[in-house]
């Protein structure tokens, strides 16, 4: 049939991305940044090395609130974050302005918790519809076939196996319209949480046919992240001017920082969130930074402790 190739496809891309996925220890936590600059910033420096220091303006980006009730991030307000923002901003010599004309910055700060698609189980029953109507339709394919070579007086045994594959393969083509659509509705669920977490350009290097040679770790891990959710702080600058007085919002710089959300409370992992991404404040990371953490427990080699006293060693008889 002409959309099997293409069901083909989709049951390849279906199976590799719902995959279980093997998590570390509760301790261990994976942060992502994400940084670039834009429309020709670029930090300068001063002779000691440093960078020349920079002032902003900040404001209120947007709270996106995740599709489930969770106090440890919902209960965190913008000061909250903005003070965490400005103590790591001061590290990279960017300062609060004094007032309008000093400002060259427009800092929005943006958090929130990531929304991926959910189709109730109504993805993989498709997908388990659109299997059997494929078995079934190559099944009463087969039939047809061997039926269409016997006698002629079989021509009714004939026309019922045919109708039956037709009505198979309408069947089959049917399930995969619906796969289709559940398959189209991830991925633009998948394409919006990219964008707003900065992978896509690492997914879309990470898209190639090496990735079904046996090197699709790295693309499995980028598309499970995008496809859980998870907490995230994104730290836009603008210039100050072309925004305040022409109303034009030119991106000059924007860092994004994020975490799975299940197994970490957002209120706990913002100061290592902040502290991770803060490096990377006005440059560009060139790539996404998946930086793995974790906690260990060190253990030394055992020693048996007797907390009796000593008894005092005999007396040598030749001593006095």
């Amino acid at each position: 049939m002409k959309r099997r190739p293409f069901l083909f496809t989709i049951l390849a891309t279906i199976f590799t991305v719902a995959a279980p996925r093997a998590h570390a220890g509760n301790d261990a936590i994976v942060t992502a940044v994400f940084s670039s600059t834009s429309n020709g910033y670029e930090r300068h420096k001063e002779p000691d090395g440093t960078f020349k220091r920079e002032y902003y303006a900040l404001a209120n980006g947007q709270y996106a609130r995740g599709a489930h009730d969770d106090p440890s991030i919902d209960q965190v307000k913008f000061p909250e974050v903005a003070q965490l923002v400005m103590q790591h901003l001061a590290k990279q010599n960017y300062a609060m302005a004094e007032n309008a004309k000093s400002a060259d910055l427009l800092l929005l700060i943006s958090w929130g918790t990531t929304v991926p698609y959910d189709d109730n189980g109504g993805g993989r029953g498709s997908l388990d519809r659109a299997l059997g109507a494929m078995n079934l339709a190559n099944s009463a394919g087969r039939n047809a076939a061997a039926n269409a070579n016997t006698q002629s007086g079989m021509q009714n045994v004939q026309a019922e196996t045919a109708a039956i594959a037709s009505a198979a393969n309408s069947d089959l083509e049917s399930q995969m319209v619906e796969l289709q659509m559940f398959n189209g509705m991830r991925m633009k669920a998948d394409e919006r949480n990219a964008r707003l977490l900065g992978y896509s350009a690492e997914i879309n290097r990470r898209d190639n046919p090496s990735r079904f040679a046996g090197a699709g770790a790295e693309y499995d891990d980028l598309i499970q992240d995008i496809e859980e959710e998870r907490y995230y702080v994104i730290i836009s600058a603008y210039d100050f001017h072309a925004a305040t007085k022409k109303g034009d919002r030119k991106l000059l710089w924007a860092t994004r920082v994020s975490i799975r959300a299940q197994g970490n409370r957002f209120d706990d992992r913002l100061k290592t969130m902040l502290a991770n991404a803060s490096g990377y404040f006005g440059q560009d990371s060139d790539e996404l930074i998946r930086q793995y953490h974790s906690g260990t427990v060190r253990m030394d080699d055992l020693q048996f402790v007797d907390d009796k006293p000593a008894a005092p060693a005999p007396a040598d008889p030749g001593k006095k």
